[in-house]
């Protein structure tokens, strides 16, 4: 849809998440209700982890520790990889849990593709920074960012 993105409001249109995914009512999670999700998701993390099996850590740790955002990049600067060899978090905020927390509930619970997980990811990962997120959106469909002074730049706290 990159190139259906012309005006800041195409791309806020485009880029945040509203609604329940389908996954949301297992997971107890919605869109619509971000600051929740946000808490919910990020007390999951080290559960969700302990319960990975062997081959779910081994796809988890391959997926989350390659350069493509799986992290907190926006709120603590630990950059595009948000865990350590061991698959922990790298960062203490409730942001980069709670993306962890979608990508190992998804790996357990759907027949999710990596490439499936990783938009999912994104789709939190923009509801949790959307200024960030819509700008990134911007820069790379070649629209003005300059409007983005009204977007929140981090729902929850770092």
């Amino acid at each position: 849809p990159i190139d259906e993105i012309e005006t800041t409001d195409d791309a806020i249109a485009i880029m945040i998440p509203i609604g329940t995914p389908e996954y949301g009512e297992e997971m107890g999670v919605s869109f619509d209700d971000p600051i929740n999700a946000l808490s919910k998701l990020a007390n999951a993390q080290r559960a969700l982890l302990a319960g990975l099996s062997p081959e779910e850590k081994e796809r988890f740790i391959n997926l989350a520790s390659m350069p493509v955002g799986i992290s907190c990049e926006y709120c603590c600067g630990v950059g595009p990889v948000g865990i350590d060899s061991n698959g922990n978090s790298a960062c203490g905020c409730q942001h980069n849990p709670a993306l962890l927390s979608v990508t190992m509930w998804l790996m357990q619970n759907t027949d999710y593709t990596d490439a499936e997980i990783l938009r999912e990811v994104m789709r939190w990962k923009t509801l949790f920074f959307p200024s960030n997120m819509v700008e990134l959106a911007l820069q790379i469909a070649g629209g003005d960012t300059s409007v983005l002074e009204d977007l929140p730049g981090m729902v929850g706290g770092c």
